[in-house]
Parts: structure tokens; C-alpha cells; sequence
């Protein structure tokens, strides 16, 4: 039994006939798109066989645990499993200018509501994946932020997937609105510890109004057993100004998918990333920025780290609508090769449609360069200690431009995990 028989077999039903027929219509919108393989031009390099082959039960709902990011000083809402912690959330002490109703609630209260929000992705059209998400989603947050809200700090969305005895699955889904005006950071964590196999399987959109300043940082820290399916959708409206982060750092299988819609004039919006991949894992990035209004702005910046045996993708595609003028977008993917096994495969895309634009776009793939090794060993800095250094540089020129210490430093744990010279130097071990 596979992936989408055993999550139609075990679903548990509801007790809303209306609910329960809605999502029986969304297995099969699922059934009829398919499962992506290898063969469709966006999954050429990600293979989702072996992890699709298991059966999955959905995750149960346990007591939480401590994350990567339980010092941030933030408002937290808090899922464990694909259910909402009320223990460990904020959600009784939220700011006034923000609304938060959860799905799981919703579905018991007010089914319709629930439907309209989710039915969007739940059409044959759609990708199998954010269709998936609809039909299995068990709990998550419809967050409202009004206009001339202004927040003093980050809000942080923890998933944890804590440990099970067999196989796992969870659909997180959250949707965010930010009204005209506001300005807010949004913090999405994702992180695991469990060595038993599970499959995440996120969907988030946001949404921002005129004039509103809009952050989201994405941090994929799942475990070596987890395979890990996001989508983050964004849609831009009139003089907003959104920025992206996706921060992959461990996972057995990670596929992130951003798609950024500028709707209005005077929209822009910069996507910025960093993975690592290491032994055994895939990271496999695609975005879509689609300039669908004149006078709109994009640009990307993503830098990749492959080591060991480990393979990252990226690709990401700009798209022009005919009729629109005055585009400017940019794009860059740079890339860093740290083993002879390693493989980054990048794919920049320009679709353009219309004639009184900028557009660029560039790729980069390559390894440490052996003459600044040599130049640093001959100042007295062991080889060992000169990787580790030219290896954090080269992602830190990006991360530093983030204005969270406690995420900056996350990435660096993280790279430190597999280079101990590193882990010396932040220390303060300088031997």
C-alpha cells in the first residue's frame, strides 16, 4: 500500500458529512493529477519513489518539545504532529491587530469556511502536493493581521514532528493576510527528531495588501529520516514589499516550491536562499516569480552547499506578462561543491513577454579555490580550519543580511555539525 491509498484508508473521517465529502473530492483531484515523477520536467532531478512506496499514518497528537528556536523572543503558535499545542502557543496573548482562528477549529465550527479557504488547491490543475495538503490537513492557522499593525516582534510558526513507531504523516496549513500598511516578520520552522521515517507535507500562503512591509523566513531543519514537501505561496498586492527566506539545512529529502505573484503596481519582492546538502539528502529548490502588473520588482539570490554525497537542485523561473512595463528582475544561483561526490544541478529561467524591462539571471557552480587555500596556509592557517572558513563565508556574505541573530546563528550550528574546524572557530578555539 502507497502513499495515497494508505492516507485514504487511515484518514480519520469527520463528522461534518459536508467536510467529509469535500475532502473525499480532493483524494480524488490527487489521485487524478498523480504522483510527480522524474519525468515531468519540474521533478527531472527529484525521485519521490521510495519515500511515496511507504504507508503513512497521520502523525498523532503528543505533548511538545523544546526547538532550535525556543530562546527567540517571538509569538508563537505551536504544532506538534500537525496539531496545534496550546500549552506551548501564544494565542491567548496575541497583539492586538492580529486574528487567529485554527483549522482544526474551523472544520468543527464552520465547515464552508473551512472549504472556501482550502479549496483553491484542491482542483486537478493544482499541484498534487498543495491538493494532498488540502485532503490531509488536520489542523493550522488563518491568520489575519490588520491594517497599520505594526509588530515589535517576529512571529514564530513551529512544526515539530516528534517521534513515532512507524511511519508518519502531517499537512500543516497556514494562511496569512497582511493588511494595508502593516508590517510584520514571519518565522516558519519545520525541525524533527525522530529516526522513524516521516513525510511533512506544508503549505502556506500569504497574502499582503497596499503598502504593507512583509517578511517570511522558512527554516527546514527536519530529521535524516524525513522527507519534507513545502510550498509557500505569495501574492504581492499594490506597493508591498515582501521578503523570502528559505533556509534548508538538513532533511533526508526536502523539495520547497516558492510561487510569487506581483499583482499590483509598485509591488516587489526579494526570494533569498540557503541549503545544505549533505550525505544522503536532497534539496531540491523551485521558484516562480511572475510579474503579472507594470512597475513591479523581483529579485533572487540563492546559494547552495553540497558535500559528501549529497545532491541539491535549483531552479527557478521569472515570468513577464504580456502587457506589463517597467520589470526589473533579477536572479543569481551560486553554488559550492565541497566533495567529488557532490552534485548541484541549476536551471535559471527567463519567460518575457513584454519589451521595457531588465531582466538577468546567472549560475554558478564550482569548488573552493585551491589558490586562496594555499594563500591561507602559508599565513598560518591549517587547511582544515581555511575550508571551514571559505565555506562559511560563503553563505554568511547572505545570511548576515538577516536581521534575526538567533536564525543567523542557526546556520552556522548547522554547517559547524559537519566541519568540527568550524565548530572550533565559533567556540573560540582557534587551534
Amino acid at each position: 500500500m502507497g502513499l495515497l491509498d494508505s492516507l485514504a484508508a487511515d484518514f480519520p473521517p469527520t463528522s461534518n458529512p459536508t467536510l467529509g465529502a469535500w475532502r473525499d473530492r480532493a483524494f480524488d483531484a490527487a489521485r487524478e493529477r498523480g504522483l510527480p515523477t522524474p519525468r515531468e520536467e519540474d521533478w527531472k532531478y527529484t525521485d519521490l519513489n521510495a519515500a511515496a512506496a511507504r504507508a503513512y499514518k497521520p502523525a498523532a497528537a503528543i505533548a511538545g518539545a523544546d526547538s532550535p528556536l525556543s530562546a527567540l523572543r517571538a509569538y508563537r503558535l505551536v504544532f506538534v504532529n500537525g496539531h496545534f499545542d496550546a500549552a506551548n502557543s501564544d494565542l491567548a496573548s496575541m497583539p492586538a491587530g492580529i486574528s487567529v482562528r485554527l483549522l482544526g477549529e474551523l472544520a468543527r465550527t464552520d465547515p464552508e469556511r473551512a472549504i472556501a479557504a482550502l479549496n483553491a488547491f484542491a482542483k486537478p490543475d493544482a499541484k498534487f502536493f498543495a491538493t494532498l495538503n488540502t485532503a490531509t490537513a488536520r489542523d493550522g492557522a488563518y491568520i489575519d493581521i490588520a491594517d497599520d499593525c505594526v509588530l515589535d516582534l517576529p512571529l514564530l510558526l513551529i512544526f515539530s514532528t516528534q517521534s513515532a513507531n512507524e511511519p508518519r504523516w502531517s499537512a500543516p496549513h497556514v494562511r496569512i493576510n497582511a493588511g494595508a500598511r502593516s508590517r510584520v516578520a514571519v518565522i516558519e520552522l519545520h525541525h524533527g527528531a525522530t529516526t522513524v521515517p516521516s513525510f511533512v507535507n506544508a503549505l502556506t500562503e500569504a497574502s499582503t495588501a497596499s503598502g504593507a512591509v512583509f517578511a517570511h523566513y522558512r527554516v527546514t531543519l527536519e530529521s535524516p529520516a524525513a522527507t519534507h514537501i513545502g510550498l509557500l505561496r505569495l501574492n504581492v498586492g499594490r506597493d508591498s514589499a515582501v521578503t523570502s527566506y528559505s533556509l534548508a539545512l538538513s532533511g533526508a529529502l526536502v523539495r520547497i516550491d516558492i510561487d510569487c505573484s506581483l499583482t499590483a503596481p509598485g509591488g516587489s519582492v526579494a526570494l533569498n536562499g540557503v541549503f545544505i546538502a549533505g550525505s544522503n539528502q536532497h534539496v531540491d529548490h523551485h521558484t516562480k516569480t511572475d510579474h503579472r502588473a507594470s512597475h513591479t520588482t523581483s529579485s533572487e539570490t540563492y546559494k547552495g552547499i553540497a558535500d559528501g554525497n549529497g545532491r541539491g537542485v535549483f531552479n527557478g523561473k521569472i515570468i513577464v506578462q504580456p502587457g506589463t512595463q517597467k520589470i526589473e528582475a533579477t536572479q543569481a544561483s551560486n553554488n559550492l561543491l565541497l566533495s567529488a561526490d557532490a552534485e548541484i544541478d541549476t536551471k535559471p529561467e527567463l519567460e518575457i513577454y513584454a519589451d521595457d524591462l531588465r531582466c538577468a539571471h546567472g549560475a554558478t557552480v564550482g569548488q573552493l579555490d585551491d589558490e586562496t587555500l594555499f594563500y591561507l596556509q602559508t599565513r598560518g592557517v591549517p587547511a582544515d580550519v581555511g575550508r571551514a572558513l571559505l565555506t562559511f563565508g560563503f553563505v554568511q556574505e547572505l545570511v548576515a543580511e538577516i536581521p534575526i541573530p538567533e536564525l543567523t546563528a542557526l546556520v552556522a550550528q548547522q554547517l559547524a555539525a559537519d566541519h568540527p574546524a568550524l565548530a572550533r572557530l565559533l567556540t573560540g578555539d582557534h587551534r
